[in-house]
């Protein structure tokens, strides 16, 4: 994982050169960060942390730390700071001072070191205060894509509040900083419920609250429970039926969640069907985390008179989705024409604002013509943005382009685009690109070749395929994600590809891809896995700024 690059120091510290492999000379340096200055004051009983910036020349996981005073008790290196150093590169960890005194706390790497001076006394300030709260809270139940607020709310009588470091309370993972200043302020960290993977197992939340002089105070909290998000789609029907016949509808069932903590899941679905809503199947799915499941509901149709076309939904405890479909009438038994979706293009990428044209080719497969109604539906909460009445003949097919203007999305924006018939239906993710840069260093929103034009043939576009992975690795080993890059795009580019990791998204490491149009080359990314000692299991990500793909992964604990 890459070290951060700090520009500025605080502090001073012992340094020594290095030499390289190549015979360039490098500093192995350590600098205060946390207390700030070489001395600081505290009450018996009380915690302070300490934090140096270390140069690239540097391992910080090699740390080594003592304290020295009379009556002078361990200070254990990293502990709970190992991941906190581990994703920022600084040496970190803290002390217990029980009694009154002046101590000494030093930290070294080879012949680097800094240390500070802790005078313990009862005219000292006093540890600062801090309270969490959560937001839904213990005793509610959200799913994974609903969002969580975390709030700490902090006091410190001598106005030095710098900063709280957010934790998970299983491993101590490093979750994030956020800063803060005065005696008193507040603070809040949200999340998506799907990333909060020490809620999802039962465990808390934490928060060091932290003084510019080191001075520091631990608060947690619990949160909701979280169950994996069970959504739904339909993906065929068996529609146009005759009056009497058994209509199927087909639909795909995913479970978004921890395959750790949730594993299987029950999702229960139901079969509603008609302009005045009426259940008339239902089913019971087991679908392990992560994976997708089948499930087919039917039911017998009335013996109606006239054709008929209406509304079939499929519904899970979380998500539905919906379809038309049409039951031909006694009377019109004869001659009826089926109204396919047998080709489906579009005009993306686009940028949020501009036009996304959907064109569909549809082909008449009945004895007889269609005329129906083609509408367009966008989005993972479907809504319809645009429709189109059309007549086929027996026999013939025809195009039809729909569209709508898209939303000014600052961010990159994937979702499903899907064209319905009545007798039939398909669809296709689209890309719509944030109008505040395409994720690659350009700020014109374009693809990266210079034309500026978003969307348009002479752009280069470029998707990408995970091929594998070496999972499961040993925590502390390094995981390595092959990945396919292709140029789907009509003009050469070049653009970085990322690989993206962990429920708090990280970007660990990154590669620039040159290729033309139609060309496609193998990428390897991979970092350095957190050796954490209880299995892990997270989703990794490879993305360009067009597309994604992800996978699962597991990383096994050191015990």
């Amino acid at each position: 994982m890459r070290r951060r690059d700090y520009i500025t120091t605080v502090g001073s510290g012992v340094g020594v050169l290095a030499t390289t492999g190549v015979g360039q000379a490098q500093t192995e340096r350590l600098d205060r960060v946390c207390p700030e200055t070489d001395a600081t004051a505290v009450r018996p009983g009380n915690n302070v942390v300490f934090e140096a910036v270390a140069s690239s020349a540097v391992d910080p996981s090699t740390t080594e730390w003592r304290v020295e005073g009379a009556g002078a008790g361990e200070i254990e290196g990293g502990a709970p700071f190992w991941s906190y150093t581990h994703r920022t590169g600084n040496p970190a960890a803290y002390a217990r001072f029980d009694d009154s005194g002046t101590y000494r706390v030093t930290a070294t790497v080879g012949e680097a070191s800094v240390a500070w001076r802790v005078a313990v006394s009862e005219d000292a300030p006093a540890a600062p205060s801090g309270t969490l709260t959560c937001d839904p809270g213990p005793g509610t139940t959200v799913t994974t894509r609903d969002e969580i607020a975390v709030t700490a709310t902090a006091s410190d009588g001598g106005g030095a509040l710098e900063r709280v470091i957010w934790q998970e309370g299983r491993n101590a993972t490093y979750v994030d900083t956020t800063g803060m200043s005065g005696a008193d302020a507040t603070v809040t960290y949200t999340m998506a419920a799907g990333n909060a993977i020490w809620f999802i197992g039962g465990y808390p939340m934490m928060a060091w609250v932290v003084c510019d002089d080191g001075r520091v105070s631990v608060a947690r909290t619990d949160g909701p429970s979280i169950a994996a998000f069970r959504d739904v789609r339909i993906t065929g029907t068996n529609a146009p039926v005759r009056a009497g016949e058994e209509l199927v509808v087909d639909a795909d069932l995913d479970v978004e969640g921890s395959s750790t903590y949730h594993a299987f899941v029950d999702v229960e679905t139901a079969l509603i069907v008609g302009h005045d809503p009426t259940t008339v199947d239902s089913e019971t799915v087991e679908v392990f985390t992560g994976q997708t499941e089948t499930v087919r509901l039917e039911f017998t149709t009335a013996t109606v008179r006239n054709t008929q076309t209406f509304p079939v939904r499929v519904e899970t405890r979380h998500a539905a989705s919906e379809t038309d479909v049409t039951v031909i009438g006694t009377e019109d038994s004869g001659a009826h024409g089926t109204l396919a979706v047998t080709g489906l293009e579009t005009n993306t990428p686009v940028t949020g604002g501009q036009r996304l044209t959907v064109t569909a080719t549809l082909s008449n497969t009945g004895d007889g013509p269609a005329s129906r109604e083609v509408t367009l539906v966008v989005g993972h909460d479907p809504t319809t943005v645009d429709s189109r009445q059309v007549t086929v003949g027996a026999g013939e097919s025809t195009t039809v382009s729909l569209g709508y203007e898209t939303y000014p999305v600052r961010n990159d924006d994937e979702f499903p685009v899907r064209v319905r018939t009545g007798d039939d239906s398909a669809s296709r993710s689209v890309l719509v690109r944030g109008r505040g840069g395409d994720g690659d260093g350009d700020d014109d929103g374009g693809a990266g070749d210079g034309d500026g034009d978003d969307g348009d043939a002479g752009t280069a576009s470029f998707a990408v395929s995970i091929t594998g992975t070496n999972a499961p690795v040993t925590g502390g080993q390094r995981l390595t994600v092959n990945a396919t890059v292709e140029n789907a795009g009509g003009a050469a580019g070049a653009h970085t590809v990322e690989l993206v990791v962990g429920r708090t998204p990280d970007v660990v490491d990154s590669a620039t891809v040159s290729l033309g149009p139609g060309e496609s080359a193998s990428v390897s990314l991979g970092y350095e896995t957190y050796p954490v000692r209880n299995d892990d299991t997270f989703p990794v990500t490879v993305r360009s700024p067009h597309t994604s793909d992800t996978r699962t992964v597991t990383v096994h604990g050191t015990n």
